[in-house]
């Protein structure tokens, strides 16, 4: 008998799966959004008034994070969540 959260079959392994992906291909492009908008604005003026470290730890990020994602080879999660690859 499985322990935990371990899939009892092939439906709840595709399931976990698609669930998964959809969610890594969701948060990709919110954080793609993310990275385009702080990419355009200034952190440290009016109304963010945020200190120059801590809009160059923001940035840094988030355009790292965003970088490393839009590396990712989405043709098989496209292909796992229905979308065209």
């Amino acid at each position: 008998m499985p322990l935990g959260l371990s899939p009892a079959s092939g439906q709840e392994v595709n399931t976990n799966t698609g669930m998964v992906c959809r969610s890594f291909a969701s948060l990709k492009a919110v954080i793609e959004e993310q990275a385009a908008w702080l990419s355009a604005t200034t952190l440290t003026v009016p109304p963010y008034d945020l200190s120059t470290d801590d809009e160059t730890a923001i940035k840094t990020a988030i355009l790292q994070l965003n970088t490393a994602l839009q590396g990712v080879d989405m043709t098989f999660i496209n292909r796992l969540i229905g979308l065209p690859t």
